[in-house]
């Protein structure tokens, strides 16, 4: 056995994703790790509100209720992953940051496991575009666009004059994860779910989901992949744990009016995962 696997410890942790500034599926996540004494929060992206006062709300929550949220954890020796999503406007991060890491810029060490992150997600027919890149070379949005495309900088919303000009300087998301590397003992979060194994489903019943995740997960073999952005697809498939060769992915969606959380173990290479739904 390679030297630097021999010696592991069990990891168990909660993983939400998509709360989108709901205080109430903050509280819910908060009160089940106190509640069966779970030392560690993983909240998948898209953890900020959206509205149309975006910037000043997010900001407001990031200094307020989700600086709390993070010093109570922290009182009751709670430790908590996160990173931002493609509804998280990125020039929130320098507030987040004072008291905070961003799991996509520093990896988390723990019991032998690293877990590591990844944010962007495929081009969609949305108009905030900072946190989208091609799924690869050639790859268009199959959904025409809602709306006209914004950028989000340091001086605040600005158009997107020529669509095509800004998606081929940001790179692709196959780019970036050729970049990227995992063994069995990484746990990796990409908000965008792999393509075609029922975690990628919308309401219309199209699979929007990433064909460079699901060739990144095959080749690189990580012990377990922790996705989201598609809030409906569990209702729609009712999947929300598979298996791509040996890594264990797990996608739960979020619904509106309850909170879905996965309760995870690890133990060398098995992984234990329980779909849970609160009221």
């Amino acid at each position: 056995m390679d030297e630097k696997f021999e010696v592991l410890g069990m990891i168990n942790f909660l993983y939400g994703t998509d709360f989108h500034g709901n205080e109430k599926k903050f509280e819910d996540i908060l009160f089940h790790a106190l509640e069966y004494k779970i030392p560690l929060i993983h909240l998948g992206c898209d953890i900020l509100p959206k509205g149309s006062n975006i910037l000043s709300e997010q900001k407001k929550f990031v200094n307020g209720y989700l600086k709390n949220f993070y010093d109570r954890c922290h009182k009751h020796s709670i430790e908590v992953l996160a990173f931002w999503g493609n509804d998280d406007v990125y020039t929130r991060k320098k507030y987040f940051l004072k008291y905070a890491s961003l799991l996509d810029e520093t990896s988390y060490v723990k019991n032998g496991y690293t877990f590591k992150a990844y944010p962007y997600v495929q081009d969609y027919p949305f108009g905030l575009k900072t946190a989208c890149k091609l799924d690869r070379i050639g790859w268009k949005c199959p959904d025409p666009y809602v709306g006209a495309p914004i950028d989000c900088g340091d001086a605040g919303f600005e158009p997107i004059k020529d669509i095509e000009e800004y998606f081929s300087r940001k790179g692709t998301i196959e780019d970036d994860l050729m970049a990227i590397h995992a063994d069995r003992r990484t746990i990796m979060a990409i908000h965008q779910p792999p393509f075609g194994v029922g975690l990628d489903v919308c309401l219309n019943g199209h699979k929007v989901g990433s064909e460079a995740v699901y060739n990144w997960i095959v080749r690189e073999k990580p012990l377990c992949v922790l996705s989201g952005h598609i809030h409906e697809s569990y209702q729609m498939t009712g999947e929300w744990e598979v298996r791509i060769g040996e890594t264990v992915v797990i996608q739960p969606g979020q619904k509106e009016y309850k909170t879905t959380l996965v309760y995870i173990e690890l133990l060398d290479d098995l992984v234990k995962a329980e779909i849970i739904q609160k009221g």
